[in-house]
């Protein structure tokens, strides 16, 4: 099943400049010195974006570093970005067209030829409402629930506080590892 190329969705910019008033005489040519200012303002300010864009790209590869050393492999962290950004619907076909490729390649891994490949998920709303919860808390994201007053909502934000408790197990392991390792170091140097 090929599927076609996505096309990666550019940020949209205002690129229509707005048409220069004409000066006193009626003309609608910049000046040598306008253009100087034009040019070197517009460096300056790619140069400010250029640096932006490293800070931010040196915070990501700290990001992906600490999840790599916790344990996570790189290609699971991009797989995992890529599940969270596209639709839910274009994934689960994704993985649909990987089992049947495996499938006709007799690939061992998960392969269960004898069940359907429209497989319908069966959770329980509430069951999901609370794996959402648990994930926007483990984000660290606020306690905002989507769903309306009932038992789901209840189940989200108590998905959401178990979220928020595992991350912060997860944090005081990390700390501890960490001192118990400097500890080591220390001993080491006497």
């Amino acid at each position: 099943m090929p599927q076609a190329a996505k096309k990666k969705q550019e940020p949209e910019v205002d690129n229509e400049q707005p048409p220069l008033p004409p000066d006193h005489n009626g003309e609608t040519e910049l000046t040598e010195a306008e253009k100087k200012s034009l040019l070197v303002n517009g460096l300056a300010e790619i140069e400010r974006h250029v640096e932006e864009k490293d800070r931010v790209v040196a915070l990501i590869r700290t990001s992906r570093k600490r999840l790599v050393a916790n344990g996570f492999k790189p290609k699971l962290i991009d797989y995992a970005l890529r599940l969270r950004k596209n639709d839910e619907a274009e994934e689960i076909e994704h993985r649909r067209a990987e089992a049947e490729i495996a499938r006709f390649l007799n690939h061992p891994i998960g392969t269960q030829p004898e069940l359907p490949f429209t497989v319908v998920d069966r959770t329980p709303a509430v069951d999901r409402a609370f794996a959402d919860g648990e994930r926007v808390g483990a984000e660290g994201g606020k306690c905002e629930s989507p769903y309306p007053d009932g038992p789901n909502q209840q189940a989200w934000i108590k998905g959401w506080g178990q979220g928020q408790t595992t991350l912060a197990s997860a944090f005081k392991k990390l700390e501890a590892k960490a001192e118990a390792e400097a500890a080591d170091e220390e001993e080491g140097e006497d």
